[in-house]
């Protein structure tokens, strides 16, 4: 596997986006598979997936979002985004895809979301789903409007009075910080991420993950998830794109399962002809990192192939 740092301007005006390539190493990419990462976490977490899908040919490419691994200007900068930054967000992933795609045009490209990722991926499709030969939406959720929408009031309230920066554990409880809540007997407030207490404790000790997010951050969030929810937007994703969605059965973010079924439901009903949904059992949110990881990994790649 050979790997590349490029660096390129955010659509927010000032921060230079950190991104990776993993290309194979002896042959031309068969397919391209572009990452987009979930929250306060980063893209180098996923570099031993992308060392999988390289050694099947397939190449990788991911951006660190702002707020996230080295697109943050500064540890503390960690965890912030501005309340629009759903359109920066969006802006971003899509630059990175219009570079790749200029470099190996004519090679099937698709996308592969997950967690924030996923609600990134899922609202990108409707703006720009031509051109990919499928997308994967791993670790979703299908949280009810009406939560979103009070969440977002509430984020904007703290913005107009404390700052887009500022960092609420009141919304972050209502956030993020709620899905310990789903677990049994936590040993730590992360134990939701995995079964596996190494993949937890990485998390913990990694610097580069666990911030909580800000204020506009979670204005930015709830945006996601409250526009993706809705028919109108599932409607504007083509109908022919092959669609994969993935989750952990134990997953708290998809409600374990059923949240990540209703995603699913929503885009057949919006009118998308391939849709195929997968719940793993005995895994939490990052099945990519879960013990019995090879399971995921095997059914990506042989439904990449499916479609390329």
């Amino acid at each position: 596997m050979e790997t590349e740092t490029i660096q390129f301007a955010s659509a927010d005006g000032r921060s230079a986006v950190d991104a990776r390539l993993w290309m194979p190493s002896s042959t031309a990419p068969a397919a391209i598979v572009q990452l987009v990462h979930g929250m306060a976490e980063h893209i180098d977490r996923y570099a031993d997936f992308a060392r999988f899908l390289t050694e099947a040919g397939i190449g990788v490419c991911a951006e660190n979002h702002i707020g996230h691994g080295a697109t943050a200007p500064t540890a503390e900068g960690l965890g912030h985004m501005p309340p629009d930054g759903k359109r920066i967000l969006i802006a971003d992933v899509h630059a990175l895809r219009t570079s790749v795609q200029e470099t190996y045009a004519g090679v099937p490209y698709f996308l592969f979301g997950h967690s924030m990722g996923s609600f990134i991926t899922r609202a990108y499709l409707a703006r720009h789903g031509e051109g990919l030969a499928g997308a994967v939406i791993c670790g979703t959720g299908n949280q009810p409007l009406a939560l979103s929408k009070a969440g977002h009031v509430l984020a904007m309230l703290l913005c107009h009075l404390k700052g887009a920066d500022y960092r609420s554990p009141l919304l972050d409880s209502m956030g993020a910080g709620g899905f310990a809540r789903a677990i049994e007997n936590p040993r730590t407030p992360l134990d939701w991420i995995s079964v596996d207490p190494a993949v937890v404790d990485a998390y913990l000790a990694d610097e580069m993950c666990g911030q909580m997010f800000s204020v506009g951050a979670y204005a930015t969030l709830t945006s996601l998830t409250g526009e993706v929810v809705t028919l109108e937007c599932a409607r504007r994703v083509p109908p022919q794109l092959p669609l994969m969605f993935i989750a952990g059965a134990q997953d708290p973010v998809g409600d374990c399962g059923k949240g990540v079924k209703a995603a699913a439901d929503l885009a057949r009903k919006a009118g998308s002809r391939d849709v195929r949904l997968t719940l793993y059992e005995g895994m939490r949110h990052e099945i990519l990192n879960e013990p019995e990881k090879a399971r995921v990994y095997q059914d990506v790649l042989a439904w990449l192939k499916e479609q390329m």
